[in-house]
Formats: C-alpha cells, sequence, structure tokens
C-alpha cells in the first residue's frame, strides 16, 4: 500500500476519487470514511452509476466544484445532507483520464443543532464523536465554560462534567446509543472558570451508512449557577446569555453606556446604582437581586 493511499484512509472526513474517460464517470477509490458515512462497500460503488449515488450532483471532474449542500443516498435509503468540495487532480503523463478528489462534510449533525435552536434559545451546541472528544464546539456564552484561547480538540466532555455526574451522563449516552433516540438531562459542570453550573442538554445520535451511532449532537438549553455567592458580573453574563442580550442591544435598550455596561460585565462595578440596575434587570426580565444582592440607592 503507497503512503499516498494509507494517508487517504486514514482521514477522519470522507473523500472520493473519480474518474472520467470517455465521458463515462466512475469511481475509482473512497476512503474508510466515505464508506462508513454511506454503508457501501467500494466494490459496491464502483458498480453502481455515479449519477445514481450523487443525485442533484453536476459532475465535471475537470473544474472545482463546491456545493453547500446536496443529497447523498445510503445503502439504507437514507437522505444525508453534505457539503462537498471537488478539486481536479493533474493528470498524469501519457493518460487521457480526468480525475477529481471530492471531500464531503456530513451535515446532518449541524441541521439538527439548527432545527433545536428554531424550538427553543440554544446556548451552547456542539458535536462529540463516539468517544465523547469535542469535535465542534460554539458557544454564545463565552467566556463563562471554555476560555476563549483554550484548544479543546484533544478534550472530552467528560472534562467539563463534575465527577459526580460522569457515570450518569455514560448511562445517558449508552441508552440514546442503543435506542438511537434523542435524551436530555440535566448535569452539574466542573468547576470551570471558578464556578460550578447546573445544566439541562439534550443529546441525539448522529447514525452512519450503516446505521450505526458514529457522533453526538448536542444543546444546552438552560444554565444556573449552582452558588448564589458567585459574582455578579458572572450573573450578568449568564442572564444575558439566557435571553439573547448582547450589551450593545442593552446599552440601547437601557440608555446605559456601553462603557457601563461593560464595567458591569466585567466586574468594575459591583454595586450599580438603584436605576441601573433596574433598567438592566427590567430589560433582562429579571429580578434585581437575581443579579445584584446589594444596589446604591
Amino acid at each position: 500500500m503507497s503512503v499516498y493511499h494509507q494517508i487517504f484512509q486514514r482521514m477522519d472526513q470522507p473523500m472520493l476519487i473519480l474518474r472520467e474517460k470517455d465521458h463515462e464517470v466512475q469511481i475509482e477509490d473512497a476512503n474508510y470514511a466515505f464508506l462508513r458515512l454511506t454503508g457501501y462497500t467500494l466494490a459496491e460503488l464502483r458498480s453502481r452509476s455515479t449519477p445514481h449515488l450523487l443525485q442533484n450532483y453536476n459532475i465535471d471532474t475537470t473544474r472545482q466544484v463546491l456545493k453547500s449542500e446536496v443529497m447523498l443516498y445510503t445503502k439504507l435509503k437514507r437522505h444525508l445532507p453534505v457539503r462537498i468540495d471537488q478539486q481536479p487532480l493533474p493528470k498524469e503523463e501519457d493518460d487521457d483520464i480526468n480525475r477529481a478528489f471530492i471531500v464531503f462534510e456530513d451535515l446532518t449533525s449541524y441541521k439538527w443543532i439548527a432545527e433545536q435552536a428554531e424550538l427553543n434559545k440554544v446556548l451552547i451546541s456542539g458535536i462529540v464523536d463516539s468517544h465523547l472528544h469535542i469535535r465542534f464546539l460554539r458557544d454564545s456564552v463565552a467566556p463563562l465554560l471554555f476560555e476563549p484561547d483554550r484548544t479543546i480538540e484533544d478534550e472530552t466532555l467528560m472534562t467539563f462534567i463534575a465527577d459526580k455526574e460522569q457515570e450518569k451522563l455514560k448511562l445517558v449516552l449508552q441508552e440514546a446509543y442503543l435506542l438511537k433516540k434523542e435524551r436530555s438531562l440535566t448535569l452539574q459542570t466542573s468547576k470551570l472558570s471558578g464556578i460550578e453550573l447546573e445544566l439541562s442538554i439534550t443529546f441525539t445520535p448522529i447514525l452512519d451508512g450503516n446505521g450505526e451511532v458514529k457522533e453526538f449532537a448536542f444543546v444546552i438549553w438552560d444554565l444556573r449557577a449552582i452558588d448564589d455567592k458567585i459574582a455578579s458580573s458572572m450573573k450578568l453574563k449568564i442572564w444575558m446569555a439566557k435571553r439573547d442580550v448582547t450589551a450593545g442591544h442593552l446599552s440601547a435598550s437601557t440608555g446605559i453606556s456601553i462603557q457601563t455596561i461593560s464595567k458591569l460585565r466585567n466586574g468594575k462595578i459591583e454595586k450599580p446604582q438603584r436605576l441601573t440596575a433596574e433598567l438592566v434587570a427590567s430589560e433582562l426580565q429579571v429580578d434585581v437581586h437575581e443579579i445584584w444582592p446589594e444596589i446604591r440607592k
């Protein structure tokens, strides 16, 4: 096996190599990730017509093709939304065959997260593999949970979950894995950024072309501080995230300067004036004392 072929097979992203001769397009090679995505063997892929496998996909091996979303059909007749990036490959000497290299990105997890966001406010969303390594994370609460400069490529979700809660999480994920259904639960985090939080989280298993779970997508709907003695600035950030309110919006809607809002958020003003506190709390639809235990008269 050539070094090229070993690298090709080890890549996590699904990939294909197409060949075209005399206007006939065939699949020349596919890596393991693509075979798992579709459920087909390489022999089955080569025996089937490419248009059947890639419906709605305009095949042209001579030029770059980028598609934000097309449907890929698996052996189990499931429709997978995928993003594709096709690049023509250089021709070999004395060879009249055109070849193209295609990278696929399964959008199923992202589509599910987007659907959840339409149902309710999503504070944090992400994707983890079957070993719970984080592959994607969108944290609208940053930097409450995840420090902006922190590398999470090799982090597992367990890093952010309290030790006493980890077994509960494993059991729920195992149930989701076996039943192939969404599961929701409430968890406490480990002490992140100096605070512990309680999270309301939903997981869904994402299936490959063989109908097996290849990863989990998740959304965090709600969070609250377990310790009421945490800094008011942190409480303010949490409530702003829950209400999907930015500092600019809060400034515009209350008439409070953006500088003052920033000082409230970073803890430089720990005891605001009553009017300031009431305006902010009113906009966030929360009692003043949920954020500031003490205010100035």
